[in-house]
């Protein structure tokens, strides 16, 4: 259960604020975690995100997976008798 809490904290001169240590673990932040930045109303709103890798697919592994997704003959022999139904 989130407790509401208010606390007080500043910016750096870099920009920087510092999340107190009981609202961080209350929503289990940690050190590295990302955070997305809303403004609304005049607000900053903190949401904490998943930031996910993303891969740059080679030639050759782009013609392996259109390979997987081939059907063989009968595959698409049984496919076409049911889009038929």
């Amino acid at each position: 259960m989130l407790i509401c809490m208010e606390t007080i904290t500043q910016i750096s001169t870099r920009g920087q604020i510092t999340l107190p240590a009981d609202t961080r673990k209350q929503l289990g932040l940690k050190p590295g975690d990302t955070l997305l930045v809303h403004l609304e109303g005049g607000r900053i709103i903190l949401d904490p995100a998943v930031v996910l890798p993303v891969e740059r697919y080679t030639e050759e592994r782009i013609a392996e997976f259109a390979e997987q997704a081939a059907m063989t003959p009968a595959e698409l022999e049984q496919a076409r008798r049911r889009w038929e139904e």
